[in-house]
């Protein structure tokens, strides 16, 4: 019987539901491929090129890549130029994050709590039950812990 030193143990489990969870269809994650974007720069703007979730070349870590886009088209990837509302950034892929290009040398993000205008009150609503939330980060962590499991 071999002992494991104690670094390499862990008294963490992995939750049953995480083992059972289903990618979203692209339609539920509002995904589109915009053309137009196929050839621009995607290190910058909200392309999935620079989320977190993109796994290169052409896949998601959340989204399906078959199935069809709110254009009712199917390309069978998920593109680097597409679009998603659960499109989270990945600082490591946008040159305008300050913190590798070096302070005031590119624009900066804004963080999810800067997303709104004083005076004016916006409302994310989820495609598939139309419950309503005050930010971004509320809609997509609805959707991923509500429509995004087995069933």
């Amino acid at each position: 019987m071999s002992r494991e030193p104690e670094s390499f143990k862990s008294t963490q489990n992995i939750l049953q539901e995480a083992t059972q969870q289903k990618k979203l269809p692209k339609i539920a994650a509002r995904y589109i491929e915009v053309e137009e974007f196929k050839d621009s720069d995607h290190h910058e703007g909200y392309f999935c090129y620079n989320c977190v979730y993109f796994v290169k070349p052409h896949h998601c870590a959340i989204v399906t890549d078959e199935g069809m886009d709110v254009l009712e088209r199917s390309s069978g990837v998920i593109a680097p130029h597409g679009l998603c509302s659960l499109w989270m950034p990945n600082k490591k892929e946008i040159h305008g994050d300050s913190s590798y290009r070096g302070a005031g040398t590119g624009p900066s993000l804004k963080s999810e709590s800067e997303e709104s205008t004083p005076g004016v009150s916006a409302s994310f609503s989820c495609e598939i039950c139309n419950k309503s939330f005050a930010s971004r980060g509320e809609l997509r962590q609805h959707t991923i812990d509500n429509h995004s499991k087995t069933t």
